[in-house]
């Protein structure tokens, strides 16, 4: 007998709705894992048969009964798949069941119409959103994995270099953040516009183009040749004298431009260019746009979307571009002074950018990508979870091609190299870098060694006392950073970059999507883990380099840090939080997978 077919909108519900109470346990949502009571499920009300296990959450409305199972990465619980129950706090012998994202939500909006309750009814769109753009996008990756199986090669983009990363852009587009419930929402995009700009759809668009008077034009570096002179986009060669050409999103300048204009003293100065110019694709960051006719450069630009949260609206905050090549420097030189790290990773040149007076929505980074990636296969670690067309992941694939089918010999080279690479500079140059799944890139090839390649490093965590003691003549370079909150003087900050960005997202994330897909057990792949870093450790040790922090939070800690993402982007302001950066807002909360059981 068939299963019964479940409709893809109940689908997509379902998926966001267990995402989404596994998240609020995760990140202690209104205390769900630190002062919710563990309770058996005799004393549920109506005594449910199943399961054995239920939290007791009290809230400001009422009392959410939630049922739950042991769980065994980055949380002691999760949900079980059960309905929950409801009792309102003006009726308590009125017991609901709830079982959809939209009615948790509801138990947990508080009581006073105030700043948190906005933000509350803003989650909510947020959640409707993400359902339309799920049933959109799993449209769209069924289409294209059937155009894809239908071909000769089902992996077409291996020694590509950067002009086949695209493809596992593409790929690593249809993938689920692996912790925010929500992040399938690219809040800002109807259906439309989603089609025309989004990743997973691989659209080819031109950009359009403002022409800013010099004197309001801050900029750095040289303009790649890609950039266009004034007749091609309609508009008077003479006005080269006297304006800059910058580049605007299609999106900005459909939907908002004229708003913004209005907002500030640009209106009357500026000159909005008749005919737009340069094809690009957009990566998996959606604003950061591949030259269609030179992939080796990247545009990233300002578009006024929010993903991750309402409070990422995606511009170009005009202090990155500055900081960003300022870190480019500091690891280059970090890296000429260490063969061990020259050896291992390389860098997007981003020394060119600008900005108009100070405006976040009108801005710019070149990203040019080094010639030495050509005929080498360039993969985002984003992508490494995700499926093909065959129901391989992209590990699966990499692994039959570069490996001969071993995917231990694989995951071994990834995890020696991203340890070493994290792990060093950590704790012998005091930085920590904020290099995202989507930010690190793995190379491969048939002649070498895997590298790291790594771009868009506009917010680390710097401890200028360590890096100078090693190298100081990088002080003035360190002086040059713009966002205060790049430089930290204590051990702390940089143990939470390290944890919640390469152990988790980029190492430990990957690890559990090969134990979900049988490939190995749990056990296993985080005894290589373990193996790996007290490995990597003793190597610095060697070189006299302090690893007594890194031990005891790593491997001997019984919670590692967490990145509470929804709780900073979403649900609770900053007074609340009390984070400076929303994307660094963190509890000690999650049970350790490295640590040994007594």
């Amino acid at each position: 007998m068939n299963a019964p077919v479940i409709p893809p909108v109940e689908e997509a519900n379902r998926h966001l709705t267990r995402r989404l109470i596994d998240t609020l346990i995760r990140e202690d949502v209104a205390g769900c894992q630190s002062k919710a009571m563990v309770t058996a499920a005799r004393e549920v009300p109506h005594t449910p048969v199943v399961p054995e296990t239920w939290l007791k959450w009290e809230l400001e409305r009422g009392v959410l009964w939630l049922p739950v199972r042991a769980a065994s990465f980055m949380q002691s619980w999760c949900w079980s798949g059960d309905p929950l129950l409801w009792q309102a706090g003006d009726a308590w012998d009125d017991w609901t069941k709830v079982d959809r994202y939209e009615q948790v939500l509801s138990c947990l909006r508080p009581v006073a119409d105030d700043e948190q309750f906005a933000q509350h009814h803003t989650y909510e769109a947020e959640c409707d959103t993400a359902i339309l753009h799920h049933q959109l996008c799993r449209h769209e990756q069924a289409r294209w994995f059937l155009e894809l199986s239908g071909s000769d090669e089902a992996w077409p983009a291996f020694g590509d270099g950067v002009a086949g990363m695209l493809f596992y852009d593409r790929l690593a587009a249809f993938h689920d953040h692996p912790f925010y419930p929500s992040a399938r929402a690219k809040t800002g995009f109807d259906n439309t516009a989603l089609r025309a700009f989004a990743p997973e759809f691989a659209p080819v668009f031109q950009l359009r183009w403002l022409a800013v008077p010099k004197p309001h034009m801050q900029a750095q570096g040289v303009l790649p040749e890609c950039w266009p002179g004034f007749p091609a986009v309609g508009l008077d060669a003479s006005l080269s004298d006297s304006h800059c050409l910058i580049p605007m999103h299609p999106h900005v300048w459909d939907i908002a431009l004229t708003l913004y204009l209005s907002d500030s003293d640009l209106a009357n100065q500026v000159l909005l260019a008749p005919k737009p110019a340069v094809r690009v694709t957009p990566t998996l960051s959606v604003r950061t746009l591949q030259v269609v006719d030179e992939p080796s450069i990247h545009l990233k630009v300002p578009l006024t979307i929010r993903t991750l949260g309402a409070r990422n609206i995606r511009t170009v905050k005009p202090s990155t571009i500055y900081d960003g090549f300022t870190v480019q420097r500091l690891l280059t030189a970090v890296a000429a002074d260490d063969p061990t790290l020259a050896a291992r990773y390389s860098l997007t040149d981003e020394s060119t950018g600008g900005h108009v007076d100070d405006l976040n929505w009108l801005g710019m980074i070149v990203r040019r990508y080094p010639g030495e990636l050509d005929g080498t296969t360039v993969v985002p670690v984003a992508a490494l979870s995700a499926s093909g067309c065959d129901g391989r992941c992209v590990m699966e694939a990499l692994a039959s091609h570069f490996y001969g089918g071993d995917l231990k010999a694989l995951l071994q080279d990834y995890l020696k190299l991203t340890l070493t690479v994290h792990l060093r500079l950590w704790l012998k140059y005091g930085i920590a870098l904020e290099s995202n799944q989507q930010n690190s890139m793995l190379v491969l090839d048939d002649a070498g060694p895997l590298r790291l390649l790594m771009k868009d490093n506009d917010a680390p965590r710097l401890w200028p006392a360590r890096l100078c003691a090693r190298l100081g003549e990088l002080r003035p370079v360190v002086d040059g950073l713009r966002d205060s909150r790049i430089l930290v003087d204590a051990e702390e900050p940089l143990v939470q970059m390290f944890t919640t960005i390469t152990l988790q997202l980029n190492i430990a994330v990957l690890l559990e999507e090969l134990v979900a897909r049988g490939l190995g057990s749990r056990r296993d792949w985080y005894t290589r883990l373990r193996d790996q870093v007290e490995t990597t450790l003793q190597e610095l040790e060697q070189e006299g380099v302090a690893t007594n922090v890194a031990r005891q939070c790593l491997l001997e800690d019984d919670y590692l840090y967490v990145k509470y993402l929804l709780r900073a982007g979403s649900l609770e302001s900053k007074t609340d939080t009390g984070a400076t950066d929303i994307n660094k807002f963190y509890g000690k909360s999650a049970p350790n997978f490295l640590r040994r059981p007594a």
